[in-house]
């Protein structure tokens, strides 16, 4: 393949308005309130719009429509396909838990009692179907709304105690093992919820063998990267532990080493977007910085964050970030990560890129990235750094394998956190390890596509790498250019 057409001249200014006017409303929901019907509205909505994408794919169609139609269909295929099962609604697996549900709205005064009511018939219907979330999350939700319960007031109070009725009494089908195996046409449910994130089909067991793939590669490199640090008893991921503690690396708990740490970010940052045209196009880039977090926000709990074209660094437990971790952090969350692709295109061509596959994108792209900074020399400035980059990841690729194997192979809670713990190394800054496992169950297939997403991008530059005439900036420009692209999407991108 050598890269010709939109995809070797530049595509910053493509134009918005060659595509169909249909694309804005084929990524609208019906609205209305929640009931049965609002449900089967949004499913028939979802299986016209796979109608109209298909009838669209049979057309001659411009170039920017082609690789659009080419990056969302398989996720609204997928979409449509999840409107068959009993379980779930879309994606979302479960109407109620720890996590979400009309519970976490009543600090706020948001709660609404039909909603509640609404959720509480779909907990009902599925523990009739022998529907129920693993019973140690089902404990946790029920937890959740009682502490809900025990703060409102009035119908939405009254609404709340009957739905913790109906989540007790869900209990009784409610079995430990977490993944989706075990519900209806589970395995197919779990390829759809996959494909639907991902937007591309996949085969799980060359996924899962991929992952172990680069997983085994990375600890092979960190086994004798802690080896040189003189870390040469126990297995390598406990070594890896013991060298996140050494205090040789760890800022003071201080206001002066937070200032030190956001200074030492800064100087990542700077060197990091000089290196850029060794592998970017663009000969500038919006300026951007790390900041200090508010104390307001810090003492809120706020998680590290974007802010424009800053990042908000959270600080609350300093002793938990080695300084060799920060790097590959500047490279995911600034450039050449999170903030680049909307330097390319500041917005995507279509809404229905978000839906389908974006999210995949949206932390398949940075993980690349960090892989780009890497090769481009931003990690050589900063002593141990490639140690804290192959920890992000092995920690991406672990998730792979756990999120496929708790869904497709049966795997028991403990399991997953065994695996994850052993292929990541421990837990990293911003979620424990129990944490990571239980979302994954709730959210099957999320972390995979993202995962999934970072080694498409790299199997294409290999396989791209080896023909006459490749261009590494022309193909990080299609890769960009377009806005979010599933693997489908990139492919066609790659032949504009």
């Amino acid at each position: 393949m050598v890269l010709t057409g939109a995809a070797a001249v530049g595509l910053a200014g493509t134009a918005r308005a060659g595509l169909p006017a249909q694309w804005e409303a084929l990524a609208r929901d019906p609205t209305g309130s929640a009931s049965p019907d609002s449900v089967q509205e949004r499913r028939k909505a979802a299986r016209a719009r796979v109608a109209a994408l298909e009838a669209l794919s049979l057309q001659s169609l411009d170039r920017d429509t082609g690789v659009v139609l080419a990056s969302v269909l398989h996720g609204a295929r997928s979409e449509a396909t999840l409107a068959d099962f009993a379980q779930g609604d879309g994606n979302s697996v479960y109407p109620v838990t720890y996590r979400a549900g009309q519970h976490t709205q009543v600090a706020a005064g948001k709660a609404s009692v039909t909603e509640i009511d609404f959720e509480t018939g779909r907990i009902a219907a599925d523990t009739a179907n022998g529907i129920a979330q693993p019973d140690f999350l089902l404990r946790r939700a029920l937890l959740a709304v009682e502490a809900a319960h025990a703060q409102a007031q009035g119908g939405v109070k009254a609404a709340l105690e009957s739905q913790i009725v109906a989540l007790t009494a869900q209990l009784a089908v409610a079995g430990d093992r977490p993944g989706v195996s075990r519900l209806p046409g589970g395995r197919d449910y779990y390829a759809a919820q996959l494909g639907l994130a991902l937007s591309s089909s996949i085969d799980t067991g060359a996924a899962m063998k991929a992952a172990r793939k680069r997983i085994d590669a990375i600890w092979d490199e960190l086994d004798e990267s802690l080896k040189a640090q003189g870390l040469k008893s126990g297995p390598a991921h406990e070594r890896l532990q013991r060298f996140a503690r050494d205090p040789r690396y760890l800022y003071p708990q201080s206001d002066s080493g937070r200032n030190r740490m956001v200074a030492d970010m800064n100087l990542m940052l700077v060197d990091s977007i000089a290196r850029l045209p060794q592998a970017f196009d663009p000969e500038t880039v919006p300026p951007s910085q790390v900041e200090r977090m508010s104390a307001a926000d810090e003492a809120a709990g706020v998680q590290g964050k974007r802010s424009g074209t800053s990042y908000i660094i959270d600080q609350r437990r300093m002793r938990d970030r080695p300084s060799w971790t920060l790097p590959s952090v500047v490279h995911h969350e600034l450039y050449p990560g999170h903030m680049l692709p909307p330097a390319v295109r500041p917005a995507p061509l279509s809404a229905l890129q978000g839906r389908y596959g974006g999210a995949a994108y949206g932390e398949g792209w940075p993980v690349y990235a960090e892989t780009v900074a890497a090769e481009i020399g931003a990690l050589d400035t900063w002593p141990l750094a490639r140690i804290g980059f192959l920890h992000w990841q092995a920690f991406r690729m672990a998730r792979v394998v756990a999120d496929i194997g708790l869904h497709t192979e049966n795997w028991s809670r403990a399991e997953a956190v065994r695996t994850l713990t052993r292929l990541q190394g421990g837990p990293i800054y911003f979620i424990t390890i129990d944490e990571d496992i239980d979302r994954m169950c709730l959210a099957p297939g999320v972390n995979a596509a993202q995962g999934l997403s970072t080694l498409d991008f790299s199997a294409k530059r290999a396989a791209a790498s080896k023909l006459p005439g490749f261009d590494v900036k022309a193909f990080h420009r299609a890769a960009m250019a377009w806005g979010p692209l599933s693997p489908d999407g990139f492919a066609a991108a790659l032949k504009a």
